[in-house]
């Protein structure tokens, strides 16, 4: 498998990208659903729901650099060409939903640290203390609060309407848009 991408299909390094992040977001998702409603009633549920919130938030920050990293690998290596029989509009949608999930791949760690900067709470990268973003504002906390929690329910459903169309593409359509970022190394026809 090449590492750069080709006409025909992603490089080894965007589908590493692109399947390692993925496997964060939907931790990080499930993480951030668990841990929100845990009770703080004694000292080690306390530490234990703490804990929990400082590997969110490192995982959060490792995301960042991620997509950060991702954008530049994808301006560097042009994806893949679209199938022939995909319409205008398809192409479109399908540009669109990629800067969406970009968009919001970048927002939603930056409403973290933005969330925590205003709460005063640190954001530890792994346990390096990384600077807070602005200073302590309760008001803002609770505007970057909801905002963080709606970027996560707008990626799970760009992420299913990401998925459906690659089934669709699979199963109806019968191209290999889905293949393209496949794992598995192509079978040779």
């Amino acid at each position: 498998m090449a590492l750069k991408n080709t006409e025909i299909s992603y490089g080894s390094v965007a589908k590493a990208f692109h399947w390692g992040m993925f496997i964060i977001l939907a931790g990080l998702v499930i993480l951030g659903n668990y841990m929100a409603d845990l009770p703080t009633d004694t000292p080690d549920q306390v530490s234990y729901k703490f804990d929990l919130y400082s590997l969110h938030k490192s995982f959060g920050i490792l995301i960042l650099f991620l997509v950060v990293l991702r954008l530049i690998w994808r301006k560097m290596n042009p994806v893949p060409i679209m199938p022939g029989t995909m319409s205008r509009l398809e192409n479109v949608s399908a540009h669109a939903m990629h800067m969406l999930l970009y968009a919001i791949m970048f927002l939603q760690p930056v409403f973290g640290w933005l969330l925590s900067s205003y709460e005063s709470n640190a954001v530890k990268f792994f346990g390096l203390e990384l600077p807070a973003l602005v200073g302590k504002n309760k008001e803002m906390g609770e505007l970057f609060e909801e905002l963080h929690e709606v970027t996560a329910w707008l990626l799970v459903t760009a992420f299913v309407v990401h998925v459906a169309a690659a089934l669709y593409h699979h199963y109806v359509r019968k191209d290999d848009v889905m293949e393209r970022m496949s794992l598995r190394p192509k079978k040779p026809e």
